[in-house]
Protein backbone atom coordinates (compact mmCIF):
# COMPACT_ATOMS: atom_id res chain seq x y z
CA UNK A 1 0.00 0.00 0.00
CA UNK A 2 1.30 3.56 -1.07
CA UNK A 3 2.46 5.60 1.97
CA UNK A 4 0.08 8.29 2.00
CA UNK A 5 0.26 12.15 3.84
CA UNK A 6 -2.91 14.06 4.44
CA UNK A 7 -2.25 17.97 5.08
CA UNK A 8 -4.70 20.08 7.46
CA UNK A 9 -6.28 20.85 4.37
CA UNK A 10 -7.85 17.92 4.50
CA UNK A 11 -6.28 16.69 1.40
CA UNK A 12 -4.29 13.41 1.04
CA UNK A 13 -0.99 13.25 -1.36
CA UNK A 14 1.33 9.93 -2.52
CA UNK A 15 5.05 10.67 -3.36
CA UNK A 16 6.82 8.99 -6.41
CA UNK A 17 10.36 7.51 -6.75
CA UNK A 18 11.55 8.44 -9.83
CA UNK A 19 15.06 6.93 -10.79
CA UNK A 20 17.49 9.16 -12.80
CA UNK A 21 20.09 8.32 -15.30
CA UNK A 22 22.52 7.67 -12.63
CA UNK A 23 20.83 5.11 -10.33
CA UNK A 24 20.02 7.64 -7.66
CA UNK A 25 15.94 8.25 -6.96
CA UNK A 26 14.06 11.70 -6.99
CA UNK A 27 11.03 12.10 -5.35
CA UNK A 28 8.12 13.98 -6.47
CA UNK A 29 4.35 14.28 -4.20
CA UNK A 30 1.10 13.93 -6.53
CA UNK A 31 -2.09 13.62 -5.36
CA UNK A 32 -3.09 10.16 -7.53
CA UNK A 33 -2.51 6.95 -6.51
CA UNK A 34 -2.42 6.04 -9.94
CA UNK A 35 1.23 6.06 -10.58
CA UNK A 36 3.03 2.48 -10.71
CA UNK A 37 6.08 3.89 -8.75
CA UNK A 38 4.82 5.17 -5.59
CA UNK A 39 7.15 4.70 -2.23
CA UNK A 40 5.58 2.58 0.94
CA UNK A 41 7.77 4.37 3.35
CA UNK A 42 10.08 7.31 3.60
CA UNK A 43 13.09 6.90 2.75
CA UNK A 44 16.15 7.04 4.90
CA UNK A 45 17.47 10.22 5.41
CA UNK A 46 14.35 11.79 4.40
CA UNK A 47 10.93 13.60 6.02
CA UNK A 48 7.36 14.67 4.92
CA UNK A 49 6.29 17.62 5.78
CA UNK A 50 3.50 20.34 5.33
CA UNK A 51 5.05 23.94 4.85
CA UNK A 52 3.26 26.17 8.12
CA UNK A 53 2.22 29.12 5.35
CA UNK A 54 -0.21 27.13 3.17
CA UNK A 55 -0.22 23.37 4.10
CA UNK A 56 1.69 22.36 0.77
CA UNK A 57 3.54 19.09 1.39
CA UNK A 58 6.72 18.42 0.33
CA UNK A 59 9.44 15.22 0.79
CA UNK A 60 12.85 16.88 1.79
CA UNK A 61 15.91 16.03 3.22
CA UNK A 62 15.43 15.56 7.13
CA UNK A 63 16.18 18.95 8.97
CA UNK A 64 17.18 19.19 12.63
CA UNK A 65 15.20 19.98 15.40
CA UNK A 66 17.06 21.50 18.14
CA UNK A 67 14.18 22.05 20.59
CA UNK A 68 12.01 19.44 22.70
CA UNK A 69 8.48 19.20 22.24
CA UNK A 70 7.85 20.14 26.01
CA UNK A 71 9.39 23.45 25.04
CA UNK A 72 6.93 23.44 22.25
CA UNK A 73 4.28 22.49 24.58
CA UNK A 74 5.41 25.39 26.71
CA UNK A 75 5.10 28.14 24.05
CA UNK A 76 2.09 26.93 23.00
CA UNK A 77 0.53 27.17 26.53
CA UNK A 78 1.69 30.63 26.81
CA UNK A 79 0.29 31.73 23.81
CA UNK A 80 -3.29 30.17 23.93
CA UNK A 81 -3.35 31.62 27.48
CA UNK A 82 -1.85 35.18 27.37
CA UNK A 83 -2.05 36.14 24.04
CA UNK A 84 -5.11 38.02 21.70
CA UNK A 85 -4.91 35.62 18.77
CA UNK A 86 -7.16 33.08 18.57
CA UNK A 87 -5.32 30.40 15.74
CA UNK A 88 -2.53 29.63 15.87
CA UNK A 89 -0.31 26.84 15.91
CA UNK A 90 3.70 26.26 16.93
CA UNK A 91 6.35 25.02 14.35
CA UNK A 92 9.65 24.14 15.29
CA UNK A 93 12.71 23.70 12.71
CA UNK A 94 16.59 23.63 13.25
CA UNK A 95 16.90 25.84 16.09
CA UNK A 96 13.80 28.15 15.99
CA UNK A 97 10.08 27.59 17.55
CA UNK A 98 7.55 29.70 15.67
CA UNK A 99 4.24 30.49 16.26
CA UNK A 100 2.50 31.24 13.17
CA UNK A 101 -1.26 33.03 13.30
CA UNK A 102 -3.86 32.98 10.60
CA UNK A 103 -4.66 35.58 8.26
CA UNK A 104 -7.37 36.46 10.52
CA UNK A 105 -5.23 37.30 13.42
CA UNK A 106 -3.16 40.23 12.93
CA UNK A 107 0.72 40.31 15.01
CA UNK A 108 -0.47 44.18 16.40
CA UNK A 109 -4.06 43.66 16.95
CA UNK A 110 -5.15 45.93 13.68
CA UNK A 111 -7.91 43.68 12.96
CA UNK A 112 -9.96 41.85 15.24
CA UNK A 113 -8.79 38.29 15.96
CA UNK A 114 -10.95 35.19 14.70
CA UNK A 115 -11.24 31.64 15.65
CA UNK A 116 -11.25 29.09 13.53
CA UNK A 117 -15.32 28.51 14.10
CA UNK A 118 -15.62 32.18 14.03
CA UNK A 119 -13.61 32.34 10.24
CA UNK A 120 -15.82 29.68 8.63
CA UNK A 121 -18.87 31.06 9.91
CA UNK A 122 -17.71 33.95 8.08
CA UNK A 123 -16.85 32.82 5.11
CA UNK A 124 -18.00 28.96 4.67
CA UNK A 125 -16.22 26.05 5.30
CA UNK A 126 -14.56 25.67 2.47
CA UNK A 127 -11.93 28.17 3.87
CA UNK A 128 -9.98 25.85 5.28
CA UNK A 129 -8.76 24.80 2.29
CA UNK A 130 -7.17 28.14 0.99
CA UNK A 131 -6.69 29.92 4.50
CA UNK A 132 -2.36 30.95 5.54
CA UNK A 133 -0.92 31.16 8.44
CA UNK A 134 2.07 33.90 9.12
CA UNK A 135 5.05 34.24 11.78
CA UNK A 136 6.00 37.38 13.01
CA UNK A 137 7.20 35.54 16.39
CA UNK A 138 10.01 33.09 17.06
CA UNK A 139 12.02 31.60 19.66
CA UNK A 140 15.93 30.94 18.91
CA UNK A 141 17.84 28.29 21.02
CA UNK A 142 20.94 29.59 21.35
CA UNK A 143 22.52 27.53 24.32
CA UNK A 144 21.16 24.12 23.85
CA UNK A 145 22.97 22.90 27.23
CA UNK A 146 21.78 25.48 29.27
CA UNK A 147 18.45 25.66 27.13
CA UNK A 148 18.39 29.37 27.09
CA UNK A 149 16.60 30.80 24.17
CA UNK A 150 16.05 33.90 22.22
CA UNK A 151 13.24 35.98 21.51
CA UNK A 152 12.72 37.40 18.05
CA UNK A 153 10.00 39.36 16.29
CA UNK A 154 9.45 40.51 12.80
CA UNK A 155 10.19 44.46 12.29
CA UNK A 156 7.85 45.97 9.73
CA UNK A 157 10.15 48.78 8.52
CA UNK A 158 12.44 48.70 5.27
CA UNK A 159 15.58 50.10 7.25
CA UNK A 160 14.89 46.48 9.10
CA UNK A 161 13.94 44.44 5.93
CA UNK A 162 10.50 43.36 7.16
CA UNK A 163 12.75 40.39 8.89
CA UNK A 164 13.05 38.57 12.19
CA UNK A 165 15.04 40.38 14.49
CA UNK A 166 16.58 39.74 18.01
CA UNK A 167 14.47 41.51 20.92
CA UNK A 168 14.61 41.25 24.98
CA UNK A 169 17.23 39.00 26.87
CA UNK A 170 18.40 35.89 26.76
CA UNK A 171 16.71 33.55 29.56
CA UNK A 172 14.56 30.26 29.67
CA UNK A 173 11.48 29.83 27.42
CA UNK A 174 9.13 29.43 30.01
CA UNK A 175 9.71 33.10 31.30
CA UNK A 176 10.44 34.49 27.20
CA UNK A 177 6.95 32.52 26.59
CA UNK A 178 5.16 33.91 29.38
CA UNK A 179 6.72 37.57 28.78
CA UNK A 180 6.38 38.09 25.12
CA UNK A 181 3.15 35.99 24.43
CA UNK A 182 0.86 38.44 25.85
CA UNK A 183 2.29 40.94 23.33
CA UNK A 184 0.98 39.25 20.27
CA UNK A 185 -2.09 40.23 18.73
CA UNK A 186 -1.92 43.54 21.33
CA UNK A 187 -0.49 47.15 20.10
CA UNK A 188 2.18 46.48 21.92
CA UNK A 189 4.03 43.77 19.64
CA UNK A 190 5.35 47.62 18.07
CA UNK A 191 7.04 48.34 21.16
CA UNK A 192 8.90 45.54 21.31
CA UNK A 193 12.07 47.31 20.42
CA UNK A 194 14.82 45.56 18.52
CA UNK A 195 17.80 45.07 19.93
CA UNK A 196 20.29 45.92 16.73
CA UNK A 197 18.14 49.51 17.03
CA UNK A 198 20.51 52.16 15.43
CA UNK A 199 21.98 55.01 17.57
CA UNK A 200 20.10 58.64 16.91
Amino acid sequence: MPYSYTNRHGKTHYFRAVQTKSGKYRYYVTISDEYPNLIEDIPIGFEITELPVDAKVVIRKVKPVNTTWQEKEIVHDAIKQFSAIKDFFIHSEEAYLYVYHSQFSSAGGQEESLSREEAISHYGRGIEGWMRFFTCLRFKIVDREKRLFQTERVVFLGFYGNDFHPTGVIGPIEDLAREYSQHLGRDSFFDLKPNDLPEE
